[in-house]
């Protein structure tokens, strides 16, 4: 859906998910913090997309 949006409408986009890399267990909000998909991590990404933070 990322690729289609970015090549028929240039908006700007910021990818959230699990990077390549090996997966790992753990309690399900261990493993949320580890990737980097809280709520807070959302919110930053979102925050930096439309210039709000660094």
């Amino acid at each position: 859906m990322a690729e289609c949006l970015s090549e028929n409408y240039p908006v700007p986009l910021k990818r959230i998910g699990i990077r390549d890399s090996f997966g790992e267990s753990g309690s399900y909000s261990a493993l949320l913090d580890k990737y980097e998909l809280t709520a807070r991590y959302i919110v930053d990404a979102a925050k930096c997309l439309v210039g709000k933070i660094d």
